[in-house]
């Protein structure tokens, strides 16, 4: 009886043992939680105005889940019930219309907060270099416009085209307008607004009154075309006589120092129906 007596009180000193091992080892207690919290906060308890402390689980980590308010805050805490280490924390400032609110959780979350804000200032920076692009291509077309309105010698148009396109592997502006009775047609690259190609047609013209007849004849239209074409000579020239429209006109054409022209001429009163030049490479 002695010896059992003995085996069993040394059995429930080491069961005793164990459950307080396991007890200091495997938690922490509420009040050390709470310590952890409001030492981390800069609060003292007795500064509280509202205080709970409760059991959770917070991505499957058992924690303490620790709110308390101030006059001018409120704290929500969550402590590791494991470790006493803080998973997460956060505030808010109540005197303020507006709500701050600062969170930390693991370093995987500040992580992805980093990554957020880098993502919305690429995304704005995105956004103010496409609408400087837009303005750039406006001024850019404004430019080009100018220039062939420029060169047609005319200042004010009530309709115009501009379009983007690629000629011989060149980007260049397509650019159409009327101004008067006549049509302008210029192709302008886009790099350099270098005129490339330009064309003007009298738009409406019909039969002079009077009848039909050549006021202006073969030597005198091609002194026109050379007018317009300095350096040129009446070789260059390739012209015929031709009847459209009831309407008596001069057509041809002349390549001239890489240039092409082309050019139809009412051959009653010398005026061009049509003109072109085409700048090859």
């Amino acid at each position: 009886m002695k010896y059992k007596g003995k085996l069993w009180m040394a059995a429930a000193a080491l069961g005793l043992c164990a459950l307080l091992a396991g007890c200091s080892g495997g938690t922490i207690d509420q009040d050390t939680a709470l310590k952890t919290a409001l030492d981390h906060a800069g609060v003292a308890q007795e500064d509280t105005i509202s205080l709970l402390v409760e059991q959770d689980k917070e991505d499957g980590e058992e924690v303490y889940d620790i709110q308390f308010a101030t006059s001018e805050r409120t704290y929500q805490y969550d402590v590791s019930r494991k470790t006493g280490e803080i998973v997460n924390y956060s505030y808010d400032v109540k005197k303020s219309s507006q709500t701050s609110t600062e969170t930390q959780k693991d370093p995987g979350t500040a992580v992805q907060m980093v990554e957020d804000a880098v993502s919305q200032a690429e995304a704005e920076q995105s956004a103010v270099e496409s609408q400087n692009q837009m303005v750039e291509e406006e001024e850019a077309r404004a430019k080009a416009m100018n220039a062939a309105m420029e060169h047609a010698g005319v200042t004010e148009c009530y309709t115009h085209r501009i379009e983007e396109d690629v000629e011989h592997g060149r980007a260049v502006y397509e650019i159409e307008f009327i101004a008067g009775n006549t049509e302008y047609d210029y192709t302008i690259a886009k790099d350099t607004l270098e005129i490339l190609s330009y064309d003007q047609e009298i738009e409406g013209w019909g039969v002079s009154e009077g009848g039909t007849g050549s006021a202006v004849t073969l030597e005198q239209a091609i002194q026109l075309v050379l007018d317009r074409i300095p350096g040129a000579d009446s070789t260059d020239v390739w012209i015929e006589y031709d009847r459209d429209d009831g309407r008596d006109l001069y057509e041809g054409e002349v390549y001239y120092e890489g240039a092409e022209y082309e050019f139809e001429i009412d051959a009653s009163t010398g005026a061009f129906i049509e003109w072109s030049v085409d700048y090859k490479d």
